[in-house]
């Protein structure tokens, strides 16, 4: 009686035993938590932000200009990049159901139709097998020709379905699906924030455009009033008014100025031809032809560092790469454990085609392998080893990644401010070298001052404005990429880029 009390206590241990670790191995759970990561998360930036609204949709229309509007539309729906980044998610999505399907069984059907001819001499039967008994031949004249040979035929047609599956009661198979479709969600993730970098990327080079075509227009107001002066300075050294070198200098800053156009021209071109391009057009390099700046930028979008980081798709990203290489790792030790498969296979076998559905034909057969590693050369054990060491550096890709996030935020909102001071400094420095332009102007005329000043304020009031644009589009570049890198709606990146 004791005897078979202790082996009902053992049998029920090893099926709760054996039950724990079937759930074990089908329900773990690899959730990162960035608290759990220990990383310094500041509850504010270095640099105050203005209290403003999220920006994720529309921030584009805060510059009040329709055909950067319709470019943008365009970006989105012609671009071949966008376009490659749809394709990118499809393969993405269907590697990941091929990586996970491993867990299903494999059912294949069958078919066939076999027809053999046999003879007996390939079986090694004597010619007189047949004939043994009487010492005649199949003719009834008792001799048995030399040269005959005994034949048979068989027909066998079949139909089936035949099945493999690998029972998973540890989990090995469950661990690498999810590991597959977290790869996936991180994919999804890294695309649309690609996307969203190619938006900002078209709309920067787009008012780099803009700024072009203002600089081509100061350009070629700078030859015109450099054009006045050398016709006024001829028309005096014609008259002996003037000497020699005052007209020498006033042809050199012409001709220097014809230089200067054709530069900004063909700057103009460059830009307008990569903006075709990116919008699936033929590149003649005449979108952009508007020569005035923006005066109107979107707010920087608010929000504080930790929830910054749920925002940004590159940082979930990570973080899904993270669970996936905890589950890879989970797989990799579930493969030193035994594997169950189940393989069986189902149908007809006959020798008339006509009865290939008959039932009554039927066979079948079912079976169960266990296998379990015995000796492999340590392969399997090395294989944890590296999932391991793939796990702990995708947290450290994390880290990397959220300390990078940081960075590019507090950069950015630094050179923000940086540049709205610059842009008061040479607001100032515009309105003061146009005084002392005009004012040169008067004193030439007068003959107080010579001709090299007049040209010398001409040259810095037009070199200030020059710096004043490029200064400007470098404010509308570093808004664009404040809104980039402080992320937005997790909804608006999957629908705007990606849907």
């Amino acid at each position: 009686m004791k005897k078979v009390e202790l082996e009902t206590i053992i049998s029920s241990r090893l099926y709760i035993y054996l039950l724990t670790i079937f759930f074990i191995g089908c329900a773990g759970k690899h959730d990162v938590r960035i608290e759990d990561l220990d990383v310094p998360v500041p509850d504010m930036w270095g640099v105050l932000i203005p209290q403003s609204e999220q920006i994720t949709g529309d921030w584009w229309s805060y510059f009040n200009d329709l055909k950067f509007n319709t470019y943008l539309n365009n970006l989105r729906n012609e671009s071949p990049d966008i376009k490659t980044l749809y394709q990118n998610q499809r393969m993405a999505y269907h590697s990941a159901r091929i990586n996970g399907a491993s867990i299903y069984p494999a059912v294949n059907m069958s078919a066939k139709a076999d027809t053999s001819i046999q003879n007996l001499a390939g079986f090694g039967f004597a010619d007189s097998f047949l004939n043994a008994g009487n010492g005649q031949d199949s003719t009834g004249n008792g001799q048995t020709s030399a040269d005959e040979v005994i034949t048979f035929g068989n027909k066998n047609y079949g139909l089936g379905l035949n099945l493999q599956w690998e029972i998973d009661i540890w989990g090995r198979l469950l661990n690498g699906r999810k590991a597959a479709y977290k790869d996936f969600e991180a994919a999804q993730y890294d695309l649309s924030y690609l996307g969203f970098s190619i938006l900002v990327h078209g709309a920067q080079l787009y008012f780099q455009g803009r700024e072009s075509a203002a600089q081509l227009a100061l350009a070629q107001e700078s030859y015109n009033s450099l054009v006045e002066i050398r016709d006024l300075v001829k028309e005096r050294y014609e008259k002996g008014l003037r000497s020699s070198l005052d007209y020498r200098l006033a042809e050199t800053s012409v001709a220097t100025s014809i230089v200067t156009i054709e530069n900004r021209k063909n700057q103009l071109k460059t830009i307008n031809r990569q903006l075709e391009i990116l919008i699936g057009q033929y590149p003649s390099g005449t979108l952009v032809e508007q020569k005035v700046m923006p005066d109107n930028l979107p707010p920087v979008p608010a929000g504080i560092p930790a929830a910054v980081l749920g925002r940004r798709p590159d940082i979930r990203s990570l973080i899904l790469k993270v669970e996936s290489a905890s589950h890879r790792a989970a797989q990799a030790k579930r493969n030193l454990l035994p594997g169950i498969t189940l393989n069986g296979s189902a149908g007809t076998s006959t020798r008339q085609l006509e009865e290939i559905l008959n039932r009554d034909h039927g066979i079948w057969t079912l079976g169960l392998n266990i296998t379990a590693p015995v000796f492999n050369g340590n392969r399997l054990r090395a294989a944890v080893k590296v999932q391991e060491a793939s796990f702990e550096r995708s947290k450290q890709e994390l880290i990397r990644g959220i300390l990078g996030a940081f960075s590019e935020i507090e950069q950015l909102l630094q050179s923000n401010e940086s540049l709205n001071i610059q842009l008061d400094a040479l607001e100032t420095a515009v309105q003061q070298s146009e005084d002392a332009y005009t004012l040169s102007k008067e004193r030439y005329d007068k003959g107080v001052t010579t001709l090299e000043s007049v040209l010398n304020s001409q040259r810095q009031y037009n070199t200030i404005r020059s710096q004043h644009l490029t200064l400007r589009r470098q404010a509308i570049d570093n808004r664009l990429s404040l809104i980039l890198v402080l992320g937005g709606d997790m909804n608006s990146y999957h629908t705007q880029i990606l849907n």
